[in-house]
């Protein structure tokens, strides 16, 4: 997909373009969000993202942004295991993932299951709603462990 090797005139313009295609009005900040997004290729701390915008980007700004983007389901939010809010861009494919959490350093990690597994699953929410009574709109697997680094 898009990764730390992307020149910044592509990740303008690839973010530029993810903007109006969604009809959204491409301003600095919005491009700077999707720029950091695109560059890191993965889930980022809001406070990495401030970090990452090198001063560009106010904490306040950064919420409104975060937001107006969930507004157009172009950015996921969730939270890791501190409580951290965590932002990702939406898949573009319609792919499905799940996370991994470092609960020594926090790092969050994206995987995708086999298809099978997935399927599978989808047939166990269904068990679900029918035993509940209850409409599920999505689902989010987390595993929880030590990355590498916090293995040594």
């Amino acid at each position: 997909m898009y990764n730390v090797f992307m020149k910044k005139d592509d990740l303008t313009q690839k973010s530029r373009k993810i903007l109006s295609d969604n009809n959204i009005p491409v301003t600095k900040p919005r491009l700077l969000v999707i720029e950091i997004l695109l560059k890191n290729n993965g889930p980022l701390k809001v406070e990495e993202v401030i970090k990452l915008s090198k001063g560009k980007l106010a904490i306040s700004s950064l919420y409104r942004i975060i937001n107006n983007l969930k507004n157009f389901n172009l950015i996921n939010e969730f939270q890791n295991l501190d409580n951290n809010k965590i932002i990702e861009l939406s898949s573009f494919e319609g792919d499905h993932h799940h996370h991994i959490f470092c609960e020594l350093c926090g790092s969050v990690y994206d995987f995708d299951l086999d298809n099978q597994i997935e399927k599978e699953l989808e047939k166990e929410i269904v068990k679900v709603e029918k035993n509940y009574n209850f409409k599920v709109k999505s689902h989010s697997l987390e595993l929880l462990g030590y990355c590498n680094n916090c293995q040594k």
